[in-house]
């Protein structure tokens, strides 16, 4: 019987050894398309890669040198509190329109 193969993430077999100027390139770029092609690398290897280097701290590095944030979000903050269900509003008392769409649902 032959068992069945498990496809290689990038972090189960690490296949690429860390470069030598990973910090700098990676100082400069930041985690983007332009560092898998200058790698000529996917995500994965990308990722396995900074934690290698120095996880939080490289991040921490990169916010300093970029100026963004160490986990950038990727939704304004309106449309983030909408999807978390923050901005449904607590009526405390109907408005007339809201008192005229509660007569019509009777």
């Amino acid at each position: 019987m032959t068992t069945a193969r498990r496809p290689d993430t990038g972090t189960v077999k690490p296949m690429r050894p860390l470069p030598h100027d990973f910090r700098d390139v990676f100082l400069r770029l930041g985690q983007t398309k332009e560092i898998e092609e200058h790698y000529r690398t996917n995500w994965r290897v990308i990722r396995r890669w900074i934690e290698e280097a120095g996880g939080d701290e490289l991040r921490a590095e990169r916010a300093r040198v970029s100026g963004g944030f160490v986990r950038p979000y990727l939704r304004s903050s309106v449309a983030r509190a909408y999807v978390l269900g923050k901005r449904i509003r607590l009526m405390s008392a109907p408005s007339f329109f809201d008192a005229e769409i509660m007569e019509d649902g009777k």
